[in-house]
């Protein structure tokens, strides 16, 4: 059994963030868990090596392997896709949007974006792109078979999500509305921290992190209705409040003014 965190204390890694809502991952790249009963759907992989706090948390929650019933990837980049090939092959339906499936299945796909190479010098980036080597990114397995993910659909997997589409990181981004929790999964659409300069506690969506500059505020209009929802990203900490996407889009819009 899991014990529930202080509520006052930075979520970790391995935490029930929400009902049913479970992060995994590092303090850089953020994946989930979520459940209804022992069925698990995990939305985003991480990197190829990060399979490892999947299986811990596994062993954690009393759960096994045959428990994840889908992968649902918010968009085809290599800090997403991750171990979701090897899952695949073990049975696990693989689920992405048609726009970035000839990305992700292609060995392109374990390069990190070009705009985050170039920022190589920062910090924070040269953290994550040195994350990405030792975690395997150069050699973990490129998806050979997907399930395609329609906009506004509701998905019958564990958590019941609902597809957002937001074509502005890659033209294939989506997030996923928990309908139960309140919960809006935004992949990299809607950060908490910025991977490239690092800071946190402020939503990023810059264009430095999009492959379509003029289509990053555009993706905060598709998200406006969900304002009420609580903000799961996946870089920077889980903002669990009501309204916490609202608030986000208000800071992002500041940011990419």
């Amino acid at each position: 059994m899991l014990v529930k965190r202080n509520p006052f204390a930075r979520p970790r890694p391995g935490d029930e963030i929400l009902p049913n809502v479970h992060l995994l991952g590092t303090h850089r790249v953020n994946f989930y868990a979520v459940t209804d009963g022992r069925s698990v759907t995990l939305v985003d992989c991480g990197f190829d090596g990060h399979r490892r706090y999947l299986q811990r948390w596994l062993d954690m929650s009393g759960r096994r392997l045959s428990d994840v019933e889908a992968i649902i990837l918010t968009h085809g980049h290599a800090d997403h896709v991750g171990f979701a090939e090897r899952l695949r092959r073990q049975g696990i339906p693989v689920y992405l949007h048609d726009a970035d499936t000839a990305f992700a299945m292609s060995p392109r796909g374990r390069r990190p974006p070009q705009r985050l190479r170039r920022g190589f010098w920062h910090a924070s980036a040269l953290g994550l792109l040195g994350e990405a080597a030792l975690d395997g990114v150069f050699v973990q397995p490129v998806l050979k078979e997907v399930r395609r993910l329609s906009a506004d659909s509701q998905l019958d997997v564990p958590g019941r999500p609902t597809v957002v589409a937001v074509p502005a990181h890659s033209a294939g981004s989506v997030a996923f509305r928990l309908p139960g929790q309140g919960a809006l999964l935004t992949g990299d659409t809607l950060m908490t921290r910025d991977p490239m300069f690092g800071g946190a506690d402020r939503a990023v969506v810059f264009a430095e992190h999009t492959d379509r500059d003029h289509a990053a505020l555009e993706a905060l209009i598709h998200l406006r209705p969900l304002a009420d929802d609580a903000l799961l990203p996946a870089h920077g900490e889980p903002w669990t409040d009501a309204e916490a996407v609202g608030r986000a889009i208000r800071q992002a819009r500041i940011a990419t003014a």
